[in-house]
């Protein structure tokens, strides 16, 4: 009898197309302005092991950042992931409290007080360098070199307007050396709008110098380009981790939750640096072979990723009125 009101109850479900909640709900809709290629190696092994569905939408962070404030009266994403945590810090209000059980593996400071954010990967920002087009003795040594008027035309850069990434490097030099230093940057440098535009263009040769993220020119160097090269700046690296976040209200909070977890898990991050040279935030993460220890890198000190965020209107306004007046 049981098994007959089994078979029946099954059949009612099939005609009337009814299916489970639990199915209907196993989904992330996620925002994203990573490459395509790391997005297929968290989700595809994130939906392996969870059988959820992840519904990728990729866009670049400040667009998304835009889209995720639009949308706040009936959030359409359950998770952002890419870009600086201080674009997350000056976006907090959209996002929900969630703090991993994955996060005790990560320094202090790497989640936001109230757990409204979450650092995922550890960029270091530096100077690419295509060295078939120099000689070692031309290379420059410190962000200051970049000023020098022989470069103008030769460095490209990022839209800060535009990618988290790129205002954590305006920020960094504005630190270093204020709005003169700016000046002197702009008038020598290609203002290009896609990241990715800028570590394809140098290692091409189009460009020699690039300013970008540690990642994306040390994959070309795995990759056995020996033209790439990468220059540590003498007067200090810009470290800014990179975040991620559960949209307030989202329509799959548990999935969601499943999906921060599983991203900031040591296996993932272990993964992504083999596969992708981004620097894991946890602290017991696999040995980043092939990179430079932290340990032995001159970083910028007070380069405040906080502070960056409370300054980021004023300082995209004024980088706005130097670009127009160029």
């Amino acid at each position: 009898m049981r098994k007959y009101f089994l078979k029946v109850l099954a059949v009612l479900t099939l005609s009337l197309g009814l299916v489970p909640a639990v199915s209907a709900a196993a989904e992330v809709v996620l925002y994203s302005s990573n490459p395509s290629e790391l997005l297929d190696l968290v989700t595809q092994g994130f939906e392996a092991k969870t059988g959820i569905k992840v519904s990728v939408v990729r866009l670049g962070t400040g667009e998304a950042m835009k889209r995720i404030a639009a949308e706040k009266e009936r959030p359409l994403c359950d998770v952002f992931w890419s870009g600086d945590v201080a674009v997350l810090e000056n976006a907090k209000e959209n996002f929900q409290t969630y703090r991993s059980p994955e996060a005790k593996a990560l320094p202090a400071g790497y989640v936001e007080k109230e757990a409204r954010w979450t650092a995922s990967n550890v960029h270091v920002m530096i100077i690419m360098v295509n060295k078939s087009l120099m000689k070692a003795t031309e290379m420059p040594k410190s962000w200051k070199d970049l000023f020098d008027p022989k470069w103008k035309g030769k460095i490209v850069m990022t839209n800060p307007e535009k990618s988290g990434s790129a205002y954590a490097q305006v920020y960094g030099i504005h630190k270093l050396y204020g709005w003169d230093g700016i000046n002197k940057l702009i008038a020598n440098a290609k203002i290009l709008d896609t990241a990715s535009l800028i570590y394809k263009g140098v290692a091409a040769g189009e460009y020699p110098l690039g300013v970008t993220i540690e990642y994306a020119a040390h994959r070309y160097i795995v990759g056995g380009d020996k033209n790439v090269g990468i220059v540590y700046p003498a007067d200090g690296a810009f470290i800014a981790p990179e975040g991620t976040g559960i949209v307030k209200n989202c329509p799959h909070p548990e999935e969601a939750k499943k999906f921060i977890d599983y991203l900031i898990s040591k296996k993932v991050e272990d993964e992504i640096f083999n596969k992708f040279s981004r620097r894991p935030a946890r602290l017991d993460a696999g040995d980043t072979e092939g990179l430079p220890s932290l340990k032995n890198i001159t970083i910028l000190k007070s380069f405040d990723p906080m502070e960056a965020s409370t300054l980021v209107k004023e300082i995209l306004s004024r980088w706005k009125e130097i670009v127009l007046s160029k």
